[in-house]
């Protein structure tokens, strides 16, 4: 988990703002953080999810950190195949959940809103317009200085 976002009503997003899921965003608003994990899922695991639907937790090593976490099975599998699949982020994939799924893709690693208009292939200046606002939309949130 991300440590909390400290919020300003002065702040400003631009092109080069960073952006991350902040997952903690997701108890606070008492969201169902699997079932929307799992609506990203590839048909393949969304099958053995139906048959198997295990809440396990999994170690995970984060690349850049070497740091070990617990991460949810959906999760996982949403890391390690789902997100390597032909079409996972497509023209029909809506911006909000497009964004999402580059972040899942990248283990939540901060990206600009210039980087990730260049990975879902949406234009900046929409996505800032979306995600820059003052409304949260499924936890996309900027990374502040100092937070």
């Amino acid at each position: 988990m991300n440590p909390p976002i400290r919020t300003s009503r002065l702040f400003r997003p631009t092109l080069e703002t960073r952006l991350h899921i902040d997952y903690d965003w997701w108890s606070r608003n008492d969201r169902e953080w699997r079932v929307y994990l799992a609506s990203h899922l590839c048909q393949e695991h969304r099958a053995v999810l139906e048959v198997q639907p295990a809440e396990e937790q999994i170690d995970w090593v984060q690349a850049d950190t070497g740091e070990v976490r617990q991460v949810d099975s959906i999760q996982h599998a949403l890391i390690t195949h789902c997100s390597q699949q032909p079409g996972y982020i497509s023209p029909q994939t809506s911006l909000v959940d497009a964004v999402f799924r580059v972040f899942l893709a990248n283990d939540n690693t901060p990206m600009t809103i210039r980087d990730l208009a260049e990975r879902t292939g949406r234009p900046a200046e929409t996505i800032l317009r979306t995600l820059g606002g003052t409304h949260v939309y499924k936890g996309l949130r900027p990374v502040l200085a100092g937070s």
